[in-house]
């Protein structure tokens, strides 16, 4: 089925952690006041990048994958390599041209975000900065919702949590196929750590007001580790696979935390929320 094998090519289940990032940056600058027209236009220009992200990500890696994932939709020959191509620049065009009507602010940052998932596609991916780099994306990704209002020192503190989680989960996706060494684990593991800190150190800094949100940190924080642990036992494909799942959709959660941490609490269920059609879909099409 042709329409299957292009859902599989956009990873569509893992596109809700896109929209949680947006929604939730909006709801903490937004409060009460939220811009329904502006958010739209936020959540279709993160869900053109994403999916750029990941078609260009699949063009660029279709020698690798043709050795390690022939079962993925280009290099089991279910899409053209040409229409992939085509198909991610569109989707990238549409992102910056969806995010120009929301606003300059959203357009600039746009146009980074763009900028970076070409980087990390076609070049840094493998480099040793390159699950800093994929940090970086969803990082923007942050700051592309929140440039509804003027973005300062606040906004770009608030956006590193999602930097320093993304930035971890990277290290240990980098083991899913090889499953050749166990250090990634631990790294994933200081990340996750150094993520919940940052947190806990924009709640002592007073950019994040409600204490209360750091019960639910910590029990997400050790459903994590305890994820790891079991991964770090039992370290194979299948497995960091599983985990990798968990941690791509926990991207949900940790911007559900941050909204309820600057005490929007109906927001931060709202972006809880994304977690169901996230998890439903997964059970069919790969996040990773």
């Amino acid at each position: 089925m042709k329409w299957l094998a292009y859902l599989q090519l956009l990873r569509l289940p893992a596109v809700f952690t896109a929209w949680a990032d947006i929604l939730a940056a909006h709801f903490v600058v937004t409060g009460d006041a939220l811009q329904p027209v502006t958010l739209l236009w936020l959540l279709l220009s993160t869900s053109c990048l994403y999916w750029a992200g990941m078609v260009l990500n699949d063009c660029f890696d279709l020698p690798i994958d043709r050795r390690e994932r022939p079962e993925r939709p280009l290099p089991s020959g279910r899409i053209a390599l040409r229409h992939a191509w085509l198909l991610g620049w569109v989707l990238l065009a549409c992102g910056v041209a969806a995010a120009g009507l929301a606003g300059s602010r959203p357009l600039l940052i746009a146009v980074l975000l763009a900028a970076a998932v070409v980087a990390y596609d076609g070049w840094l991916k493998n480099h040793r900065i390159g699950p800093a780099a994929m940090g970086l994306c969803r990082y923007l990704n942050w700051l592309l919702g929140l440039s509804v209002v003027p973005l300062g020192p606040a906004s770009f503190a608030i956006a590193l949590p999602a930097f320093l989680y993304v930035t971890a989960l990277t290290v240990l996706s980098r083991t899913e196929v090889t499953a050749a060494d166990r250090r990634p684990v631990l790294l994933t593991g200081a990340g996750i750590l150094a993520s919940a800190a940052s947190i806990l150190g924009l709640l002592l800094a007073g950019t994040l007001a409600q204490p209360w949100a750091l019960l639910a940190l910590a029990v997400a924080v050790g459903l994590v580790i305890r994820d790891l642990q079991r991964t770090w036992v039992d370290f194979t494909p299948p497995r960091i696979r599983v985990a990798m799942r968990h941690l791509i959709l926990g991207i949900v959660v940790l911007d559900a935390i941050l909204v309820a941490a600057a005490g929007h609490w109906w927001g931060a269920v709202a972006v809880l929320l994304l977690l169901v059609p996230g998890r439903l879909l997964s059970r069919a099409i790969a996040v990773t």
